[in-house]
């Protein structure tokens, strides 16, 4: 995810977008959320939103205008329409936190509709309070590469480190 998070804002930087659209899903929206609270990162859930904030001048703004679009019903809107769609999972998607996040809320789901909704609006009307904790973290740039970071080291550097 962080290496595919930077390799999209560079592009969308290296061609002059001011916005950058992903197709993230409500299902997307319900996990990541819930990924965040299970790890305690509070920081990361202030910062995860349908429209992000400009918080660094090498930061593409991100859009999510599929954010309270359930996945099925994304992915029947593309077949019905014949748009082509990645619907091969990742071979290592099955070992991830959020494999787990994601069978959890499918069954909550099918148990008690409109779970995924809930999770989501929930975290909404949490909004301000989250921004303000945003808003007082900040983004340093990392002393590696030079882009955005909340640390010393921004998290692909960190990765890139710990691999080598």
């Amino acid at each position: 995810g962080v290496l595919r998070r930077r390799a999209l804002n560079v592009a969308a930087r290296e061609v002059g977008a001011d916005k950058l659209a992903t197709a993230h899903t409500l299902d997307d929206e319900a996990q990541t959320i819930l990924l965040n609270i299970f790890r305690g990162d509070i920081l990361r859930l202030a910062k995860e939103k349908p429209v992000t904030d400009e918080v660094h001048p090498r930061f593409v703004q991100k859009v999510r205008p599929f954010c309270e679009i359930p996945e099925k019903e994304s992915a029947l809107y593309a077949y019905v329409k014949k748009i082509k769609f990645q619907d091969v999972p990742c071979p290592y998607a099955s070992e991830a936190l959020r494999n787990e996040m994601r069978l959890m809320l499918n069954r909550m789901e099918e148990r008690h509709p409109g779970t995924k909704f809930a999770v989501f609006k929930s975290i909404e009307r949490l909004r301000p309070a989250l921004d303000e904790i945003g808003r007082k973290a900040g983004f340093k740039e990392c002393v590696a590469c030079g882009e955005p970071a909340a640390a010393e080291l921004c998290r692909v550097c960190e990765f890139l480190r710990r691999i080598s």
